[in-house]
């Protein structure tokens, strides 16, 4: 039980910082010293099916004036998590991108309104026991599709939501070597036509094959570590970074006292050489070819990059959820206003 004796100081400054008097529970100003309603309140459960009616128990009395009648108000929280996950087949990219969004749906706002008649004096307090409505509208959404539906997407996800994913998976597989696996295998096993792979050439300013052949384009993406076809160096620049510097066999063009490492015969594509701050043998894509590589990622469609053929699914999900916070208010025949501060939630499935 919680009783309020508000003092008119404290309504003076609770009322100069109100702004919405439709959803504020203090809107209800008083007299020195007058009393307000006593009020509790318990709910039949935190958990309730969208549509179906919640049970309560409301507790009140008032040693000043008579009750008239008591209400439930309630705001609605929204949840959702919108999440689509890279299953393109044969690449060890693991990338998911999840947004997560919480906002008030609704603040609060009168759900239901009980005449003072329908409570029971137990002799210590009057005890209302009924329900409260809750809106189907607010049934938790579940989105895991087998079959594409652009309509739901569109429903469910962000505007620019595609882009974004596809921009992000394409700059973490183009912006260093760290995929060069990946990207080669998207190359050699992807449905490319000979017209992208042309225009993709074209743009970039460089000759590269237009086969659609898969043997002959993993043949064509070739790397033979049994024969040096030439030298680099390391060459540390103005900005801090340190590059690789090819130059021929015989190491002409290198800097005098320069440590020179093997490169590999190799696609023209391909820069395969040796590392000797690694111990191993690196590949890459060279610099002159990666707009190339990028050009054609690009063109792999969202609904392509996160089809799991392994499940036979698209691994995208959507999660709408919704909370209710609900309020017990106690009106007298002054007009004044008790209500139980504790906040309760209801989640809603």
């Amino acid at each position: 039980m919680k009783l309020y004796n508000k003092l008119g100081m404290i309504a003076l400054a609770v009322a100069s910082l109100t702004s919405c008097a439709v959803n504020d529970p203090f809107d209800e100003f008083m007299e020195i010293g007058q009393e307000l309603p006593t009020v509790s309140w318990e709910l039949g459960s935190t958990l309730c099916t969208a549509g179906n009616d919640m049970s309560f128990t409301g507790k009140y009395y008032s040693r000043e004036h008579n009750i008239v009648r008591s209400e439930v108000w309630a705001a609605i929280e929204r949840k959702e998590a919108s999440t689509a996950t890279v299953k393109l087949a044969n690449i060890s990219l693991a990338y998911t991108k999840t947004i997560n969004k919480t906002d008030i749906a609704r603040s609060s706002q009168l759900i239901s309104s009980y005449d003072h008649s329908l409570a029971v004096w137990d002799g210590y307090e009057f005890v209302l026991k009924d329900k409260f409505p809750t809106s189907r509208t607010l049934k938790t959404i579940n989105w895991n599709p087998v079959e594409w539906d652009e309509a739901n997407f569109q429903s469910y996800f962000p505007e620019g939501y595609k882009d974004d994913f596809k921009n992000e998976v394409v700059t973490m597989l183009t912006k260093d070597s760290l995929y060069y696996s990946d990207v080669r295998k998207i190359y050699i096993n992807y449905d490319f036509t000979a017209e992208q792979f042309k225009n993709a050439a074209s743009a970039a300013g460089v000759e590269f094959p237009t086969t659609t052949e898969l043997d002959e384009k993993s043949d064509l993406w070739f790397t033979n570590t049994e024969k040096v076809v030439g030298k680099y160096y390391l060459q540390l620049g103005a900005d801090g970074i340190t590059r690789e510097i090819e130059v021929p066999l015989d190491g002409t063009g290198a800097p005098e006292g320069a440590s020179l490492y093997d490169v590999y015969d190799s696609a023209p594509w391909v820069f395969c050489r040796y590392s000797d701050d690694k111990g191993t043998i690196l590949y890459s894509v060279r610099p002159q070819y990666m707009p190339v590589m990028k050009n054609l990622l690009e063109q792999i469609t969202f609904e392509e990059w996160i089809y799991d053929n392994a499940n036979k699914n698209y691994a995208i999900s959507f999660n709408r959820s919704y909370k209710l916070y609900p309020t017990f208010k106690v009106y007298d025949d002054n007009g004044k206003v008790g209500y139980d501060t504790e906040k309760l939630e209801i989640e809603l499935n």
